[in-house]
């Protein structure tokens, strides 16, 4: 089984990245570099000595997206990095932060759903910064 990570080229993905790597699981990195580097990548291959795959591609397209998730069929899990976060460009363009936080988020969860075990989509856990929250559904 592996675990997606998105955002996996950015300041907190790739360090999960390590983490997860040096712990023994496989994982799959999904980003689009928007304020990333695919060089954080053979940081990650360099540091680990592992190899895993990336790829680059925009949560906000649900399609690429679906791919991802076609062409890896081990995928279980994940954990969501990939919103944008600089508080001077969320201010100065809102709405294109509230819809790739939102859109991202909405498609990874659906996609999970479908793909995962948990295709009745009756748990589902969402991490946040300080708290996790488990949603059973009804």
């Amino acid at each position: 089984m592996s675990i997606l990570i998105t955002g996996g080229a950015g300041f907190i993905g790739s360090h999960t990245a390590v983490e997860f790597l040096n712990a023994g699981y496989d994982i799959v990195v999904a980003d689009n570099y928007y304020n990333s580097s695919p060089k954080a990548l053979d940081r990650i291959k360099e540091i680990t000595g592992k190899d895993f795959r990336a790829y680059e591609v925009d949560l906000c397209d649900k399609d690429a997206l679906e791919k991802v998730f076609i062409e890896n069929p081990d995928i279980d899990s994940a954990i969501h990095f990939a919103g944008l976060k600089a508080v001077g460009e969320s201010v100065q363009k809102p709405g294109m932060y509230y819809y790739n936080n939102l859109v991202s988020t909405l498609n990874l969860v659906e996609l999970l759903g479908k793909y995962t075990e948990d295709t009745d989509g009756s748990r589902t856990e969402f991490v946040g910064a300080i708290d996790m929250y488990t949603v059973e559904n009804k």
